[in-house]
């Protein structure tokens, strides 16, 4: 029996999103070495990155919307260029400055452009299965988190930071295009169904949901745009600072960089897992139940005094993490539709920019200031309660609104 094309789809999203992500968390691993070469504070190179993942997902604002219009394989095609050239550049750079220019700009719009176009692809070929081929999909940033801060500690070992970034470069454009030309925006061009429910019989189904104007015009839009802002504070705090936090505690390097892995680790077993059960208990409950449970992490890694502690957290903690990223997409088109979803995600998720500056510059600054990231931990936690009240409030206002039959697939 012939596979549906559509996990082919699947497993290029998958590895785009490794790459990409990868590329873009990873940074932790090149954090002590950018921050002694360059001889700066926490906050300045932590700010680097806040600013590289703010522009990344205000980009996506815009790919979506391409990703909704035009060819999917120019869009992120183009994005895994400017990621790779981003990685080549950054390592050429002469100061603190040029570095946020080159890696920001470059690798910033190269996330950007490949991110939510992936996302939307996967989105388009399922329905019935499309909280399990989400996770699937999407556990390729786990893969990439877990894979990555590995590679580049071992290679930084033994060429530097510099000449790391450049392999990582070449291994990004070399895998990225090939998985970019190998997607399929939607099954309709193949004269398919979603879910391999057999050849399309005369007219395809069209697409419902509202567009992006009419989204936004609705306070659950603004309710869950700030449920997954506050949300995702905490994940960029550590994906920057647990590896610095883990060598304060005493840990070797390679340790400290195992903590980053760990969360990618624990996205890898997340995402297609909680993603699977959210199509048997619903995306919206177990949306609400990780969140809860991302509050209650908070007291283990402000508790956590050792490596086995820290690991436990980091594991739990990149598993609920990547089960409510696995999770968005489907809350969104149950609540909207998927007739634009490309640009209501991408605006979305410039929550999860504004939350990059907020998780990773303010703990750095709060670690400059105070010695401490006890401080910024407590912090988190508390917004991660927040997000859980807040996710409540945009459920509230959604039953009071239209959702969507799952039948509905994106045909534009």
């Amino acid at each position: 029996m012939k596979m549906f094309r559509g996990w082919g789809i699947v497993a290029a999203a998958h590895v785009l999103l490794a790459l990409a992500f990868g590329g873009a968390y990873s940074f932790g691993a090149f954090f002590e070495g950018i921050q002694v070469h360059f001889g700066a504070g926490r906050f300045p190179v932590a700010s680097l990155f806040a600013v590289t993942a703010l522009l990344y997902y205000t980009v996506g604002a815009f790919s979506g919307a391409l990703a909704d219009r035009f060819a999917l394989r120019a869009v992120v095609g183009a994005g895994v260029v400017l990621l790779a050239a981003g990685f080549a550049l950054a390592s050429l750079a002469s100061s603190l400055s040029a570095l946020f220019v080159l890696f920001g700009l470059f690798a910033g719009c190269g996330v950007g452009l490949i991110y939510v176009p992936a996302v939307v692809a996967v989105q388009r070929w399922f329905v019935r299965l499309r909280s399990r081929a989400l996770g699937l999909a999407l556990a390729g940033t786990g893969v990439g988190t877990f894979a990555a801060p590995l590679i580049a500690g071992w290679l930084q070992q033994r060429l530097g930071w510099q000449a790391t970034m450049q392999w990582f470069a070449f291994g990004i454009a070399l895998l990225g295009l090939a998985a970019a030309f190998s997607l399929v925006g939607q099954p309709v061009d193949q004269g398919l169904s979603p879910d391999g429910d057999g050849p399309v019989v005369g007219m395809a189904a069209p697409a419902t949901g509202v567009g992006l104007v009419e989204a936004v015009a609705q306070p659950r839009f603004w309710w869950f745009f700030m449920a997954i802002g506050l949300g995702s504070v905490s994940l960029f705090a550590a994906l920057v600072h647990i590896a610095s936090h883990g060598r304060g505690l005493g840990m070797e390097s390679t340790a400290s960089h195992g903590l980053i892995a760990l969360i990618g680790m624990g996205n890898v077993l997340g995402r297609p897992v909680l993603g699977a059960l959210g199509d048997r208990f619903g995306p919206l409950r177990l949306l609400l139940a990780l969140a809860a449970a991302l509050a209650a992490l908070h007291l283990l890694w402000g508790l956590a005094t050792g490596w086995a502690a820290m690991a436990l957290f980091a594991l739990l903690f990149g598993a609920a993490h990547g089960g409510c990223i696995a999770l968005y997409p489907a809350v969104a088109a149950l609540w909207f539709g998927t007739r634009r979803l490309g640009a209501i995600l991408g605006a979305l998720y410039v929550s999860v920019g504004l939350a990059a500056v907020v998780g990773a510059s303010a703990s750095g600054w709060v670690f400059d200031y105070t010695g401490s990231y006890a401080a910024a931990i407590a912090a988190s936690g508390v917004l991660a309660l927040l997000a859980m009240a807040t996710l409540a409030g945009a459920a509230r206002k959604a039953s009071a609104g239209r959702a969507f039959p799952s039948s509905s697939f994106s045909a534009s």
